[in-house]
């Protein structure tokens, strides 16, 4: 098994997920207990799955725009865990998320997002 090509489409489906907020794809690419967290906007956001997806659907870009390019830094794995550096653009800003993965039930599933808004 190849665990990096795993994990890059997981991110795939995570960035493109986030883009066109696409339920299906993000509770693919997301373990349901998983979460959002980082810095936005002057506070600090702490979203489960759930509200992260919501945000994703209230900012998804037009059908037919293409998904803004992404470029994994770096892959990590140990065992049954992986941690993914990945700068990103979502609603037109741009950003470097840290996902922390875990291989459980026969795939990888971000269990934590951790993101950086970059200016």
């Amino acid at each position: 098994m190849d665990h990096f090509e795993d994990i890059r489409r997981t991110v795939a489906t995570y960035v493109e997920g986030m883009a066109r907020g696409d339920r299906a794809a993000l509770e693919r690419a997301f373990h349901p207990k998983a979460s959002s967290i980082g810095h936005f906007d002057g506070g600090l956001e702490w979203e489960g799955v759930e509200k992260f997806i919501a945000s994703c659907a209230a900012e998804a870009i037009p059908a037919e725009a293409p998904v803004p390019p992404h470029a994994i830094e770096s892959i990590a794995v140990a065992g049954d865990t992986a941690v993914v550096r990945v700068m990103n653009v979502w609603a037109g800003l741009d950003f470097r998320d840290t996902l922390t993965l875990l291989f459980h039930e026969g795939r990888w599933q971000i269990v934590a997002k951790v993101f950086l808004h970059l200016t």
